[in-house]
């Protein structure tokens, strides 16, 4: 596994991973956009190839959180940095919750991407020393999950009552049954499996860049991309 020259705890293949992630956010949410602005007829929610598409999104993102975790926590736990780690992707989560109440009064954000990596991080933590648990525990989740026998709907529900949450938003990344992609993750950095030495190839490079800045890249990309679309159909 080939680490950063500047960063001991950085996998030049793990920022590829989530530089390709990022890459494919952008897609998705500049096709959402349009879309949004009436000038597509697809349904990014709702259909079945769009669904697949983010899937895929987040599956990577989510495999990324959990090799990191592995890589940067199973030898020291070091619980300062975990504290930064986690607060930073707290504050940024509530950053997108408000900013979403102000552009999707009706579909506001409560529970995103980052959300969810905010929970998941101090969880996969718990699970870097046992890694082959952490396995047997992320592929029960999913496949429970898929039987209908694990669901978050019940708490949804009550949440939708009594907290006053939208019953549909623009983004909702459920903690089951992505936790446990987040928990394979894990054991994938612990065998090794993602050690398939990636060569430094321009493109792949880039992807890397984009992967060691792709909180950054979260935040002001749909904003960017937004406002664009938004300038062009007031002309």
């Amino acid at each position: 596994m080939k680490l950063s020259n500047n960063a001991s705890n950085r996998c030049y293949e793990v920022d590829v991973l989530r530089g390709f992630a990022i890459v494919l956010m952008v897609i998705f949410h500049f096709c959402y956009d349009l879309s949004t602005f009436g000038w597509a007829s697809y349904n990014t929610g709702q259909d079945i190839e769009w669904r697949i598409f983010r899937a895929i999104i987040v599956s990577s993102f989510l495999l990324a959180v959990g090799m990191s975790s592995y890589l940067a926590y199973h030898k020291h736990l070091n619980l300062n940095k975990l504290a930064k780690a986690t607060s930073k992707l707290i504050l940024v989560a509530t950053f997108l919750t408000i900013s979403s109440v102000f552009m999707y009064p009706t579909t506001w954000v409560y529970f995103g991407i980052i959300h969810l990596i905010a929970v998941t991080l101090p969880i996969s933590v718990l699970f870097v020393r046992i890694p082959t648990i952490s396995l047997i525990v992320g592929v029960l989740v999913i496949f429970f999950y898929s039987l209908g026998w694990l669901s978050m709907e019940s708490i949804w529900r009550w949440s939708v009552s009594n907290i006053g949450i939208p019953r549909r938003t623009v983004d909702l990344a459920s903690l089951i049954p992505w936790i446990g992609v987040v928990l394979i993750g894990v054991f994938v950095m612990h065998k090794h499996i993602f050690s398939i030495k990636l060569s430094e190839h321009y493109i792949l490079k880039k992807l890397a860049m984009l992967g060691r800045h792709s909180l950054i890249i979260y935040l002001v990309h749909q904003p960017i991309m937004y406002g664009i679309l938004l300038a062009i159909k007031s002309i």
